[in-house]
Formats: structure tokens, sequence, C-alpha cells
């Protein structure tokens, strides 16, 4: 290049400035034009970088707009080209100016000596260096010409980024939408886990299922889940414990009761030894749900704590009721609604997939999970937890 630059700044220039366009109309196809006409009238040739001879066809042809701002702000040069679409289509595999609309195109600069058959022409070619930018937009057509607004590769304006929005520690795809059940063209998002809720564990399908806020749902076995942690001074972890408390309960057109006596019982996972007791302020312990096998013949309770509201299984879907059920029409239509609402929700944070992907099985508990995960399970968690928030 230096030898160019030197013939340039002489006084008198020896050889007339040639500019040739490659228009990348598909991936790895080019199509190559120059506005200059060699002395034959017919094509202008030019080495590539590895000698091997490109001919470009002349046509009308200029690329104006490409001076340097000194705010710092990126020029978006035109290319305006003569009107005449038939030669275009010959030329790019039948495509039409509107199909150029995200295509590349570099603008080479030489000297006429430097051509093919010139004196100067060598291997590697002698130009200055080379710009390649996108067909942008087509700013405007008219009978005699045809302009487009091209854009550097990396000119952000107007481009939001990341595409998606990030949210710290908030997972943003569809809950199952990518589920391995499903077909490649209904697939949404990236969360592939199954429509069953089944995850295979140690070679076996076992159904896991969690709430909103991240509890495991546990189905109701023959004997209770785990011991009152009432009097108990040590807890271990990967044991289960309840607590006892009292809640209003709705009744079944949503009217809330005064009497507020009814005992409900809350589960909990110890997840490390400890001394302390149950609480939502201790992190030794993870709360956990029951539910029912569905039946139409038993009576579901709604409670003013939903967290307490009865979960059923039916039909291989988790459901939690919204206020008490014991009429025949309203078991019957187990659905989104005045009723029902779905019990197995995604929390949208790496917990949530930590808990079903990484689960374990209880070692004891028919049914139920451990405290403990197998954290060498990869998650599909589409959140950064990484990203906190800062002021500029």
């Amino acid at each position: 290049m230096t030898a160019i630059v030197q013939n340039v700044q002489k006084q008198g220039v020896e050889s007339s400035i040639v500019t040739l366009y490659d228009l990348e109309y598909a991936p790895g196809t080019f199509a190559y034009f120059t506005s200059a006409i060699d002395n034959d009238l017919t094509s202008v040739q030019f080495r590539e970088t590895g000698g091997t001879i490109r001919t470009y066809t002349p046509i009308p042809i200029e690329l104006e707009g490409f001076d340097v701002q000194s705010d710092g702000s990126i020029p978006r040069p035109t290319m305006t080209v003569a009107n005449i679409e038939s030669t275009f289509k010959d030329a790019l595999g039948g495509l039409g100016f509107e199909d150029l609309i995200g295509k590349r195109i570099t603008r080479r600069t030489t000297q006429e000596k430097y051509l093919v058959g010139n004196s100067g022409d060598s291997t590697p070619p002698v130009e200055f260096p080379s710009v390649t930018y996108v067909i942008d937009r087509l700013a405007s057509k008219t009978i005699m010409s045809v302009v487009f607004e091209l854009a550097a590769p990396f000119d952000l304006a107007g481009i939001k980024l990341p595409r998606r929005v990030v949210v710290g520690g908030a997972c943003p795809w569809k809950y199952q939408g990518a589920s391995t059940t499903l077909t490649e063209s209904a697939k949404e998002g990236g969360c592939s886990w199954r429509l069953d809720n089944t995850l295979n564990i140690n070679g076996t399908d076992k159904v896991i299922a969690l709430n909103e806020n991240d509890e495991y749902l546990i189905p109701f076995g023959a004997s209770a889940l785990g011991v009152n942690a009432s009097g108990v001074t040590n807890f271990t972890q990967n044991s289960f414990y309840f607590t006892t408390t009292t809640q209003q309960q709705y009744d079944e057109v949503g009217i809330l009761s005064s009497v507020s006596s009814v005992l409900t019982y809350q589960y909990w996972l110890c997840v490390r030894d400890t001394t302390s007791a149950p609480a939502d302020s201790n992190a030794a312990f993870i709360k956990v749900r029951r539910y029912h096998a569905y039946s139409a013949s038993s009576t579901y309770y709604g409670f003013k704590d939903k967290a307490f509201n009865s979960n059923v299984l039916k039909d291989g879907l988790f459901w939690r009721v919204k206020r008490t059920t014991q009429l025949a029409n309203e078991h019957n239509t187990v659905q989104e609604g005045d009723f029902w609402t779905k019990a197995d929700r995604c929390g949208k944070q790496l917990t949530s997939c930590k808990r079903r992907f990484q689960a374990r099985i209880h070692p004891s508990v028919v049914g139920a999970f451990s405290a403990l995960q197998d954290n060498t399970k990869a998650l599909p968690f589409g959140g950064y937890p990484g990203v906190v928030q800062r002021r500029r």
C-alpha cells in the first residue's frame, strides 16, 4: 500500500484512480462491478489477495458520503446505480433491487496501472484499504436511477442491545416452551423442561413439580411427612418437619369465613443441620407443599393464604384450588377459571432451574426430592444472575 500512497501524493498523478465494488448477494457468492471502463470498453480485471483474477462489469454506479465526522458519528454513504434492473438480475442470479437489502458491498480502490495486464499488476494486488458496508435500505427509485443507503456492519444506531431484555436474575423464556416433547417448529425460547414434568434420574423418569415460589409439590402418602418441629432441638439435613397454624377459609362462592380456627400444616425440608426451628427467615429450611390424586368425590379447600390451598394431580397436570370446591360441576371443570389454577409454575429464578434439572431422589421419602442437588447437571437458564443494576 505504501507505493500507491506515494503515487497519489505526487504533484502530478501518473495513473487514474479506479473504484471497484464486490457485492456479496448470497453467502460466499459475489458479483463484481466498476464504474471504470478499460481500453477495450468491456470490463476491468483485478486480482484478489491470493492472486485470483476477478472481472468487474462496468455499470453506471457511484458511492458518495464517505466523509469521516469529527463528532464520531459513523457515515452512512449512498450508492447510486442506473435503473437497469435487467443487468443486475442477470449478474445477481435473478435478484431485484429490493432483494439487495441486507447484502454486503465492499469498495476497493486502486490505480489503473495496477489492474491486470498493466505494468503494476502484481500478487498481492496494490490497493488502498477496502471498506465494507451493508445495504441498509432503498432510499429512492426513479426511472433513471436507484439510490441505496449503506451502513457500516457495526453501525448500531437505532438497534437495541441486547436484542432481548436482560433482567438480572429472571429467566425470560416461556416455561416449557422448548420442551423436548415438542416438535422443532413448535418450540419457543430455551426452556427445555418437559411438558409431562418428568426428569430421568438414574434411568427412571420421575415427576417433579414446583409452584411459583419454587416449593416442591410432594404427594400425600400413607404416613405423615416428617415430624412435628415443636420440641425438636437438633434438625437434621434432608429430614422433613412440619409446623401448624390456623387459616381463614374461603367458601364456594369466594366469601372469606369469619372463623379463623382451621388447622393447617406447613411442611419443611431441612437443607443443612441446624438447631434453629423452621421459619421463613431461616435459610436452613425450604418449604414444600402436598398434593392429592384428584377425586371428584373429595372436597378441596381454599384459604386466605393461597399457599395452603389444596393441590391436586389430574390427568398428568397439577392444579391448585382457588376456593372451596365440593359440588360436581366445580370438579368437572378442572381448568383455569374461578375455581382452579395451574399449580406447577416456574418462579423464573435460577433456583427454579436448579430444583428441576438438578433434582435428586430423596433417600427415604417416596415421591420426594433431596435437599442436595446434582450440581453437575447443566441448567438451561435464560437470565443473567451476575447482572446488577448500576447508576451512570
